[in-house]
């Protein structure tokens, strides 16, 4: 090669060289534009957004309506129309845009106040009513008459209410609980066309005993039964205290507490199992000065954690006003967290990431796994069809029958090693193991119960997991309804679990996945309060 060629090419590689390194500047820049802007975006999505106030009511539409109402503009009796969640004013569809113009709905934010008045709706009270003054029922005419105050929720004869109008409104029985509306401020965050209305500030409403309420419902959980808990609880409380996780994250919902973090705050999640552990999680990433108390209103399939602690097998349409009393008298209680740390073992030179998931319930490796795992699948695949409590079991017990005879998980137990606290153990034939935090496994089977002459009773207090094993799905089957035992492997405060070759179905509070050849190990995390009926 020539001189000119050469010096051609050291020219073209220069010229390469350059653009290599404008490229590498530009994408530097990109990118660390991109951190901020997102970082920024994500900081300003954490602040609870509220629905304007000044957008009239928070309007719902009923097909029917099974006690007699009245519209709250041209009084005229209907079985199909709408109504407010908030102040529970009611009209027909013509007659909405009048109600937004003429009645206020119930107000968010009182500024400059230190206490509020009654807000007055007329009709379409309560059944069995009674007049606050004078004792005797309200509502017996069939007409639009007599009046409420939406914020203590008591009741007046239109004659009685004369002489309490310029009283103070005492917010009623859940003062305790509630966010009056002159400890609020509100303010307008956002660029153009993004502005969103968010809570400022929370102040103290000088209110004894105080401890304010956060309810956080998924209306995907349950039987549709979310949307009337929102709207019930949006009816007894200040709005902006109700949020729905199909709209607000856990996250942003939490924004509340944090402007308020010197107070003990009740947060009351309105859902199933996974949306207890979401919240959880949330409550873990908000590191709140003081923490908060977490109440459970089971909407899910399972709802093992909230049988446990006494509030059932899933909210049956009781009545609401019952509910806040159970839980302004539940007792609370310490509930261990456990921490799973997934460790994959090296293929073809590569490792995996490891991961960590936080564990309140149980963890599973095995035929009890594969059966969520496949319901997990079936349902991420159609989820129109998973919404009924009634549907989910069904489908949960088809896969179960499936996996009684394909077996896919036998001789699990020539895969894995399992030690409890440094032991290794001697594993029976197996094809799944789980290790307990609550005695409640299964939908409600108390599988583990007072234990035996080796092993203790269950407490999710205790800072221990309880370990057994199940020899088939037909052994789960049997231990569903009492007609067999578990193998109790024992008592830990630490479990490592390592599995050493082929896929393993794994899963952690239902939450399903296909493990490869790695070690588990699970760790005490820490205690949260909670609850207990």
């Amino acid at each position: 090669m020539d001189i000119e060629s050469w010096v051609e090419l050291l020219i073209w590689h220069g010229e390469l060289w350059q653009i290599t390194v404008c490229c590498l500047l530009i994408f530097c820049f990109v990118w660390t534009f991109n951190r901020l802007y997102f970082r920024r975006r994500s900081e300003r999505f954490l602040h609870l957004q509220v629905r304007d106030p000044r957008k009239g009511h928070w309007w719902s539409s009923s097909d029917f309506i099974n006690k007699p109402t009245y519209c709250s503009v041209c009084e005229e009796p209907f079985v199909k129309g709408n109504f407010c969640d908030s102040c529970l004013v009611c009209t027909h569809d013509r007659c909405v845009s009048a109600a937004d113009r003429r009645i206020a709905c119930k107000a968010l934010v009182l500024t400059r106040a230190s206490s509020m008045r009654h807000h007055f709706v007329k009709g379409n009270l309560p059944l069995c009513s009674s007049c606050a003054r004078c004792g005797r029922a309200c509502a017996v005419e069939p007409r639009l008459c007599d009046i409420h105050c939406v914020w203590c929720q008591k009741t007046w004869h239109e004659g009685c209410v004369a002489d309490i109008t310029d009283s103070d409104c005492d917010l009623g029985p859940y003062a305790s609980m509630l966010v009056p509306p002159y400890c609020l401020t509100l303010k307008m965050e956002g660029w153009r066309g993004q502005r969103r209305l968010v809570i400022d500030s929370v102040g103290d409403p000088g209110i004894s005993d105080w401890r304010p309420m956060l309810v956080l419902a998924n209306p995907r959980s349950g039987e549709k039964v979310g949307d009337h808990l929102l709207s019930a609880f949006r009816n007894l409380l200040n709005p902006v205290q109700v949020v729905s996780l199909a709209e607000v994250s856990a996250e942003s919902a939490l924004d509340l507490c944090r402007l308020k973090d010197d107070r003990q705050w009740c947060v009351i999640v309105c859902g199933g199992d996974g949306s207890v552990a979401w919240v959880l999680s949330a409550i873990d990433k908000a590191q709140l000065k003081i923490q908060p108390v977490l109440g459970i209103i089971p909407l899910g399939t399972g709802n093992d954690l909230a049988r446990v602690l006494g509030w059932g097998s899933g909210y049956d349409n009781e009545d609401i006003v019952e509910v806040l009393n159970d839980l302004k008298n539940a007792k609370t209680v310490k509930l261990d967290r456990w921490r799973v740390d997934v460790d994959h073992s090296r293929f073809m030179g590569l490792r995996r990431p490891s991961k960590r998931i936080i564990m309140n319930n149980y963890f599973g490796i095995g035929c009890d796994a594969n059966v969520t795992l496949n319901f997990h699948n079936r349902r991420e695949s159609m989820p129109f069809l998973f919404r009924s409590r009634v549907i989910n079991k069904a489908v949960f017990f088809g896969y179960g029958s499936k996996e009684v005879l394909a077996r896919s998980c036998k001789n699990l137990q020539k895969r894995l090693e399992v030690e409890l606290d440094g032991v290794h153990l001697e594993l029976p034939e197996l094809e799944g193991i789980v290790v307990l935090n609550i005695n409640s496994w299964g939908a409600g089977v108390p599988v583990w119960g007072d234990g035996d002459t080796k092993n203790g009773p269950s407490r999710f207090d205790d800072g221990f997991v309880e370990v057994f094993a199940v020899y088939s799905s037909l052994h789960i089957a049997k231990l569903q309804v009492s007609l067999a035992e578990p193998h109790r492997l024992g008592q830990a405060r630490s479990v490592r679990i390592t599995l050493k070759s082929g896929w393993a179905p794994v899963h952690v509070d239902g939450e399903p996945w296909q493990q490869s050849p790695g070690t588990i190990t699970i760790s005490h995390f820490n205690q949260m309060t909670v609850l207990c009926k």
